[in-house]
């Protein structure tokens, strides 16, 4: 499990994310004042996900656990979840990155499969 650190407060932001398994993916982060919320978008290889609001979660890509080698995992420090542009440059919300292997034990601790 790795951690984004590079998140600022930018409302539009985009990365290419390169994962402990040597995948990579392009993430776009986009904070809306009026929802008071996060939202991401992940294009992996012909694979888009588009506009899904960030959500505490041990994997929020949880249902694309068969077809995504890694996963994306939110933590807070309250338990709430993210509300505010600098939730992550302030390290209250930490984004964290997960291997293929990772997801696999999520499964098998949290949910049992």
């Amino acid at each position: 499990m790795r951690q984004l650190t590079e998140i600022s407060k930018d409302p539009k932001q985009k990365f290419t994310v390169i994962t402990e398994d040597n995948q990579s993916f392009d993430l776009s982060l986009e904070y809306s004042d009026q929802q008071q919320c996060w939202f991401y978008s992940v294009t992996f290889g012909i694979l888009s996900i588009n506009g899904s609001r960030i959500v505490t979660g041990v994997n929020i890509l949880r249902s694309y656990k068969n077809v995504l080698p890694f996963g994306i995992a939110i933590d807070t420090d309250d338990l709430s979840e993210p509300f505010s542009i600098d939730d992550f440059s302030t390290g209250r919300v930490k984004f964290y990155i997960l291997t293929e292997s990772e997801v696999a034990e999520i499964e098998t601790s949290f949910y049992n499969k």
